[in-house]
């Protein structure tokens, strides 16, 4: 018999209280089982032991009625028009069971996040198939006798009190199987505040979106939770004002478009100086790019200028000049990847427009799978970099 390596307190980790109930021990020895057949090698022991808490984790939320699972992936089909990313659902995908497509995508989200030195995961990888295909016998077995964890039912439809709906917000933020692969690289640095403002989770939704995905019809009573729904701040009229005659210089010497491509440093000062009329001092002329290749200026009413530099090769644009196919095959998944490589409204602007059409996965080359999950991949990858301003 072999020797268990994951025990209770593993286990209480990912979960809201410390206190076991009487459905702990079922999970953990399931979590043992599948850490027995989890093979991936390439996958550091820490985070095999995660990725088994992780599966068994999934199942209590079935079994359960937490909904996390069910939140996810109806977020999704609501974003995508289909359940989940990468993995093609057919007729005997049952929602409320167990499915291979979900035990693949939990292995891929944990794999992929894991912050250890590595590149993107393919998520059709088929080590992570064999894998899935491994661990299902035992869910498939679990799920006919695995019992109802109650604490879970239902969790987030109230809170007794402020503290008890802190402390499940913060279990959501961080903590959760689906949440904390996310999370895991920050958690430690995050303030209390920062919850209601950092997305999470593998659709870098808010935590008032989790809410309203959990809670359903009740999700009402979360309303009056402090900071939770955060207001959006207003600008100061003088900015606005800024911004709206950038906006105007701007589109005035494009013509309407709000999208330019510019080769070298010179061009950029030239342009701020001459068509946006901005003082010919260092203050104003973003020395610092001096050595960067091109830059791509975005405009927008209400947000002014926004500037992302040395991409134009991997913007498949009729507006711009310097695009390179071959580069762009080298290097524009990057832009879906990178953190502030790329401001959100250009990237989602080049998303919704399709043109990164060579980005493709690194190493295999994929294309056509990266077209069908660009934004996903971006949400999943950039969270905050993506969803913020």
């Amino acid at each position: 018999m072999k020797k268990n390596v994951i025990y209770l307190n593993d286990w209480l980790a990912i979960h809201p209280y410390t206190t076991v109930c009487s459905s702990d021990t079922f999970f953990v020895e399931l979590a043992n089982k599948l850490y027995a057949a989890c093979h991936l090698e390439e996958l550091p022991e820490t985070f095999r032991k995660n990725l088994s808490l992780y599966v068994a984790a999934y199942l209590e939320d079935i079994i359960s009625g937490l909904g996390l699972w069910q939140g996810f992936a109806t977020a999704h089909a609501r974003l995508y028009g289909r359940c989940l990313p990468f993995y093609p659902t057919g007729t005997d995908y049952i929602k409320g069971e167990v499915n291979l497509e979900d035990v693949r995508f939990i292995i891929w989200n944990t794999w992929q996040k894991a912050p250890y030195s590595h590149g993107y995961v393919n998520p059709l990888d088929t080590s992570i198939l064999k894998l899935a295909q491994a661990f299902l016998p035992l869910l498939e077995e679990a799920y006919e006798v695995a019992p109802e964890n109650e604490l879970l039912k239902d969790y987030f439809a109230g809170y007794a009190d402020e503290k008890e709906a802190d402390r499940n917000l913060s279990w959501l933020f961080g903590h959760t199987y689906l949440t904390e692969p996310s999370m895991l690289p920050y958690i430690e640095r995050v303030a209390p505040d920062d919850r209601f403002i950092i997305p999470t989770g593998p659709l870098a939704l808010f935590l008032h979106e989790w809410i309203e995905l959990l809670a359903g019809k009740q999700a009402a009573c979360w309303k009056s939770f402090p900071r939770l729904y955060q207001e959006e701040k207003e600008m100061p009229e003088s900015i606005l004002q800024k911004n709206a005659e950038i906006y105007r210089l701007f589109t005035l010497w494009t013509g309407g478009r709000k999208i330019i491509y510019l080769n070298g440093y010179a061009s950029l000062k030239r342009f701020l100086v001459e068509i946006l009329q901005w003082p010919d001092d260092e203050n104003h002329t973003l020395p610092q790019m001096k050595n960067c290749r091109n830059f791509v200026l975005m405009v927008d009413e209400q947000k002014g200028l926004l500037l992302a530099k040395d991409v134009c090769e991997y913007i498949a644009d009729t507006e711009n000049p310097y695009y390179d196919q071959e580069e762009a095959s080298q290097n524009a998944f990057r832009m879906l990847t990178e953190e502030m490589l790329c401001p959100p409204d250009l990237l989602h602007y080049c998303i919704e427009k399709n043109l990164l059409p060579d980005a493709e996965l690194p190493e295999v080359g994929e294309k056509m799978l990266v077209k069908l999950n660009a934004d996903f991949i971006a949400r999943h990858s950039l969270l905050y970099y993506y969803r913020g301003d």
